[in-house]
């Protein structure tokens, strides 16, 4: 007896089928109406049970979130488990015809009535495991913990990263949003014309909230706080395309004259010639203060001191720019989330 399978890969670049079925169908990204099935999917999975936002119904999101391919094909019962590997590879999710939604080996990560078994492994590519691991095993290392069940972050086999060009053209309007803060909150305030004028790049790069900020005859005193933190996010933005050598542990302040120093000397140069630091590198900054980020809030929500000296607006801001530079929930500048 053969039965019908939906599939739902996350790997940018998934294995070829090495297993026996039938009425193979496949469909990504580039699909229009992918999307809509997609966010169809996740309307599914919250209306199961109680339809509350668990610890899984929330792993599952963030892979249909990842999702770039859909494989819907027919499968003998009894050569089930030649998909299992490659499921395992293509880093899937599969949604049986009786309504249960489950990882390539068959556990079930969610009943249709909200429910799911508790020892079913939740699918991550094995690299992004890795990592996961090796990050736990630094901050041990000072005395840092997070828990277990705090998932990895995107895997190489996953990303999309931003370009180098965009990269830069962002660091440059985040410079040019910083300086004038700093201008504002010493009530010396550059006028827009003369900013473009310095550098036409970052000022055509500018997001809607940095371009009303920047013409702001008056803005408040948060929106100045908030604008001048983004010198935080400005360095490991730089540090991706390699106009800053080093990414240092997140317990100093930024120098703020070196990252307008570089900032100023690449706005002169051709954009071409902006290279990007490996993927490697990138996810490794990325799952460290993803880790960070959560520390740092628990000690705070618990009135507590880490026994490291870190900064959470330090690794808040960090982990806003690398989440962006990641096309995390591939928001715009302006919506970039850091959830822990």
């Amino acid at each position: 007896m053969s039965i019908l399978v939906n599939a739902y890969s996350t790997i940018t670049n998934p294995p070829t089928i090495d297993f026996n079925c039938k009425n193979l169908n496949q469909r990504g990204l580039e699909d229009p109406e992918f999307i809509e099935h997609l966010n169809g999917f996740f309307g599914y999975i919250m209306k199961a049970g109680d339809g509350q936002m668990n610890a899984r119904r929330y792993a599952l999101y963030r892979h249909i979130q990842r999702v770039k391919h859909q494989f819907s094909f027919e499968i003998e019962e009894d050569e089930f488990i030649e998909f299992v590997a490659w499921g395992w590879q293509a880093n899937v999710i599969i949604f049986m015809p009786d309504g249960t939604i489950r990882n390539p080996d068959g556990g079930v990560l969610q009943y249709p009535d909200g429910n799911f078994d508790l020892d079913a492994q939740f699918p991550y590519p094995f690299e992004a495991l890795q990592r996961k691991a090796k990050t736990e095993q630094y901050l041990a290392t000072l005395g840092l913990n997070t828990p277990i069940s705090l998932p990895p972050v995107v895997a190489e086999s996953e990303v999309i990263l931003r370009t180098p060009e965009e990269i830069a053209k962002r660091a440059l309007a985040v410079m040019l949003t910083s300086i004038q803060a700093d201008n504002f909150r010493d009530n010396q305030v550059i006028d827009p014309i003369e900013l473009e004028e310095c550098c036409p790049m970052g000022f055509a790069a500018l997001s809607d909230n940095e371009r009303e900020f920047i013409n702001s005859k008056q803005p408040t005193e948060q929106d100045i706080v908030n604008m001048s933190w983004r010198y935080e996010a400005l360095l490991p933005l730089q540090w991706a395309i390699n106009w800053q050598s080093d990414l240092p542990f997140a317990d100093t302040f930024c120098d703020v004259s070196s990252l307008i120093e570089k900032g100023m000397q690449f706005n002169v140069k051709k954009i071409s010639t902006v290279t990007l630091r490996s993927v490697d590198e990138l996810l490794d900054a990325l799952d460290l203060h993803y880790r960070l980020h959560w520390i740092a809030r628990d000690f705070r929500i618990k009135e507590k001191q880490p026994s490291e000296s870190i900064m959470e607006g330090v690794i808040a801001e960090r982990h806003y720019a690398l989440n962006w530079l990641t096309n995390f929930e591939d928001a715009d500048w302006d919506d970039v989330d850091t959830p822990t």
